[in-house]
């Protein structure tokens, strides 16, 4: 932890909308907030050294609630094939590959989206077997697999895994969803090195640091392993950011065995949008299905008692409208078992909450439900045109990811990216939250930055220690090249990250 002193600045503290000059941090502490010339006064007396930042804009360090912090520094090493065309171009680049790469070496790729091919699907294994070596690609956002027949073989899958896809012949058309997923991401990253894993590790710490963000909530267990969660903990006093882990793991004793004080985050009550597996009761507009649940009522239920029971957060992924209720439910049903005084105290949270009902945007409020939203997934893929739309119709579509609303009820929001399914930048989270697809779902620029601030801070239970600017609460700031609150809203994520401090230390310098 360090100490530094900032000065002739525009510090904007998100404290009550009050405004500062300068602030002083001593080891890591903030302890005294004012004008540029007492800051200075005050810090050459314990020789503390003092930044001038030239009228530069001051926030605290920015948060992101929903991050895969070992896949995203994995990923960093992938083939991105998110802006493919169609299949043909997908098997021209891995062919290219194949030529390149030395042998033994298989073809990884991310962030496939088969709303954006000609064809409306993704390669078959029939298509991907051109390439001899195998071929692993992941589904924008982890919902499913893709594999050629030398990965499928060598990772051991088979088609008695639930979530293998079959065709016709009841052959395997090289897709692994659910347990089939879980199981080929899990036998792939197990066969990297701890070294490879740390290094991943650091890689998504620095990117973070390079984007103004000072806290993570990592969300591992599901994409990622219960070693690679001990990795994580081992090594997180020695990462230049903070990081509070959200294991997705069925038992309490994981959690408590770390000292963990969160638990789930990416335990899925559904799926996603683009995957068509996100739980709705009405059908996709563009297929067969409704989406479907991962789990019974009694499971989700005893996870949400044992976590209250234990002083722990909970949370669950939620997309569609019948995964908010199941969380919801269950979450209620503990409440009214506890009684108000306890239910106060009861840590509950649930990620993303994309596509309510009415109904269930007003049962959040009641309980004042914290809530982890990813604006940039309905900036990015919602609108006329896109797959949101295809898949969910302009009435559906038009009411995901309600930030206006659920404000409007109660609920307390704190902004994250799902990296790598949207980019880790909380610069650009703000942004999508203001200029939404759909106005109606827009929130001010001040309410965004609270998203990734104070609100944040409060979505992880840990406001009485950070999240703004205040004496007694760390010394994390961000400094910016313009203000997000009087600037054209539209070029907000236009605005550079200058320096980042950690801690009172400088962890990042652009």
């Amino acid at each position: 932890m360090g100490s530094i002193g900032i000065i002739n600045g525009n510090v904007i503290p998100m404290d009550k909308q009050k405004r500062y000059e300068a602030v002083l941090v001593e080891d890591g502490i903030i302890t005294a907030l004012g004008d540029s010339e007492t800051i200075k006064e005050e810090a050459s007396k314990k020789n503390i050294e003092c930044i001038d930042v030239s009228k530069k804009t001051v926030l605290p360090g920015l948060y992101d609630c929903h991050v895969h912090m070992l896949t995203t520094g994995e990923n960093a090493t992938a083939i991105d094939v998110y802006d493919c065309k169609d299949v043909q171009e997908i098997i021209s680049i891995f062919k290219k590959a194949d030529e390149e790469y030395e042998p033994g070496k298989w073809i990884y790729a991310k962030r496939l989206d088969e709303s954006r091919l000609a064809e409306g699907r993704p390669p078959l294994m029939s298509e991907l077997d051109v390439i001899k070596r195998p071929v692993f690609v992941l589904d924008r956002g982890k919902h499913y697999t893709l594999v050629n027949r030398a990965a499928y073989d060598a990772l051991g899958v088979t088609e008695d895994i639930v979530g293998v896809r079959l065709d016709e012949n009841n052959k395997p058309t090289g897709r692994l969803q659910d347990l089939a997923n879980t199981y080929a991401s899990r036998a792939f990253f197990d066969a990297w090195t701890e070294e490879q894993k740390e290094e991943a590790i650091r890689f998504t710490a620095k990117l973070a640091v390079s984007r103004g963000i000072t806290t993570i909530c990592p969300q591992e267990g599901l994409d990622s392993t219960d070693d690679d969660v001990h990795l994580m903990c081992r090594m997180r006093d020695s990462l230049p950011i903070d990081i509070q882990i959200y294991w997705n793991t069925h038992d309490v004793n994981d959690i408590k065995g770390e000292g963990l004080d969160a638990w789930g985050g990416d335990i899925l009550l559904d799926g996603s949008i683009g995957s068509r597996t996100a739980a709705f009761s009405e059908p996709y507009c563009d297929g067969d299905t409704c989406g479907y649940l991962n789990w019974p009522d009694d499971e989700v239920y005893r996870i949400v008692k044992e976590a209250v029971e234990n002083d722990l957060i909970v949370s669950f992924h939620a997309i569609g409208e019948l995964g908010i209720t199941h969380g919801l439910d269950a979450m209620e049903k503990v409440i009214a078992e506890i009684g108000p005084e306890k239910a106060a105290k009861a840590k509950l949270r649930l990620e993303h909450f994309g596509f309510p009902n009415e109904r269930d945007i007003e049962r959040a409020g009641k309980i004042k439900l914290r809530v982890s939203m990813q604006s940039a997934f309905t900036y990015l893929r919602g609108g006329p045109g896109t797959v949101y739309r295809s898949r969910l119709g302009e009435e559906r579509e038009s009411g995901g990811y309600p930030s206006r609303k659920l404000l409007d009820a109660g609920c307390i929001l704190g902004g994250g990216s799902d990296s790598d399914v949207t980019p880790m930048d909380s610069i650009f989270g703000i942004h999508a939250a203001v200029n939404q697809p759909y106005p109606e779902n827009s929130i001010t620029p001040y309410e965004a930055v609270r998203m990734y601030t104070i609100d944040a801070a409060k979505v992880t239970w840990q406001d009485h220690i950070k999240g703004s600017l205040e004496i007694g609460k760390h010394g994390d700031m961000v400094i910016l090249d313009r203000d997000p609150l009087n600037t054209d809203p539209k070029t907000i994520k236009d605005i550079k990250v200058l320096k980042t401090i950690h801690k009172g230390d400088v962890v990042f310098e652009a």
